[in-house]
């Protein structure tokens, strides 16, 4: 009873809106962090407003438990905090304690796995649009050490997409185009064109996003927002994901070459790569768009016997870019270029490589060659390369926010995959 009591005190005094300058952007402030997913059975971050659940996990190397508060920040359609007060888009307390807690078992590498899950009986959400989950550790001054985006939708329209004909000659083999018509039946909207937006996610990376889009002026029909446009909702096709399985160090799997284990942890490495843009014929990979599954398939454990390993990238090349750099890239690095996914050359083997820490699973990943003044992919210098024919998953969000009101709400969200037949 006293420690509930305490519990919920502490609560009630944390229960006060975070500082009002928020950067909601995508980050982890701590290197100790690793294997962030947020709803990770699902293709995408987005959960119904009524009976939806918002559930991120991640893992803490080392043996010493910490201390994680969280809370969730209300923004628009452009991420940008809104202009609504905590106590309008949450019921409960504002900020919560993570008590999901769990610990490796027998793991060369020791690591602890924390789980956050909204609504709960705490703090719910009651509003639709995009949230910021933001992890602090309390015992260092409620220091921001993540932020995770998530989206809840109403659910209230209907959406009917379609992957078109590229209207652009000069983009029939290497991109693709998606049209779609948004139904609001029994909805009365004032002014469409100013009143609702989409964004359009390819495979739902914080890169490949088109947006806001306003529905065509003048082909607005009954309870239908026209969204067909020539030429303008068009993204690259990419390719399909490069992928290696360290599911288990039982045997190799797809993408190893070998695997190592020495007394601290685990070395895995993978089969060399090369550059892909010139290759000419599709095959269809089933790959996970560029996502990660975790997954620990060693006869007779469990998930939390996982491993950690070493893993070493490879790309082969004969001569090292000149003013360039090297990165792996995909929802393993959180789309972003993180350091030590950064490749170095070497010149005696003509590869680049690099050889980050990663846990059991299944993995989809691309290599990119970056401007290291800008950070932005190298014009002119692609790895990878375009098909048209790539499946790619393209997730549309329309919002709509009437005159007067005063945040985006997200009325409905859908997609369209592009598979070849």
């Amino acid at each position: 009873m006293i420690l509930r009591i305490f519990n919920f005190f502490t609560l009630l005094f944390w229960a006060f809106p975070l500082l009002a300058q928020v950067n909601t952007a995508e980050r982890i402030e701590d290197s100790y962090i690793r294997t962030v997913q947020i709803n990770p059975a699902a293709p995408y971050p987005v959960v119904e407003l009524k009976g939806g659940v918002v559930a991120l996990t991640f893992d803490h190397i080392g043996d010493v438990l910490q201390n994680y508060m969280y809370t969730i920040v209300h923004c628009n359609s452009d991420w940008e905090p809104s202009e609504l007060q905590d106590n309008e888009y949450i019921d409960g307390f504002t900020e919560d304690r993570v008590t999901n807690i769990e610990i490796s078992i027998n793991t060369l590498v020791d690591y602890t796995s924390y789980q956050i899950s909204i609504p709960n009986q705490n703090m719910r959400f009651t509003r639709s649009g995009n949230y910021a989950l933001i992890v602090m550790d309390d015992d260092d001054d409620r220091r921001v050490v993540m932020v995770r985006r998530f989206m809840v939708t109403e659910n209230q329209w209907k959406l009917k997409p379609q992957m078109a004909m590229v209207s652009n000659a000069g983009k029939i083999f290497t991109h693709q185009e998606i049209d779609f018509l948004v139904q609001h039946d029994n909805f009365i909207i004032g002014n469409p064109e100013r009143e609702v937006k989409a964004f359009i996610y390819q495979n739902m990376r914080p890169d490949r996003v088109i947006g806001p889009v306003s529905p065509r002026p003048f082909s607005n029909t009954g309870s239908n927002l026209n969204f067909d446009y020539q030429d303008s909702i068009v993204f690259e096709a990419g390719k399909d994901f490069r992928f290696f399985d360290i599911r288990t160090f039982d045997y190799r799997g797809a993408g190893v070459r070998k695997t190592e284990r020495n007394s601290y942890t685990w070395q895995v490495y993978l089969k060399p790569e090369q550059d892909r843009y010139e290759s000419r014929g599709y095959g269809l990979v089933n790959d996970l768009n560029g996502r990660f599954s975790i997954e620990n398939k060693t006869i007779g454990q469990g998930l939390m016997q996982s491993e950690y390993a070493n893993v070493q990238f490879v790309l082969e090349r004969n001569l090292p870019y000149e003013e360039m750099d090297v990165y792996v890239y995909g929802e393993l690095t959180d789309w972003q270029l993180k350091p030590e996914f950064k490749m170095e050359y070497n010149e005696p083997s003509h590869t680049y490589f690099c050889t980050p820490l990663l846990k059991q699973g299944y993995y989809n990943y691309m290599f990119l060659v970056v401007d290291p003044d800008t950070y932005q992919p190298a014009k002119g210098e692609d790895l990878e390369g375009n098909w048209h024919e790539t499946g790619n998953r393209y997730t549309i969000m329309v919002y709509y926010r009437p005159f007067g009101g005063n945040y985006d709400r997200l009325m409905i969200v859908g997609g369209v995959d592009s598979k070849v037949e």
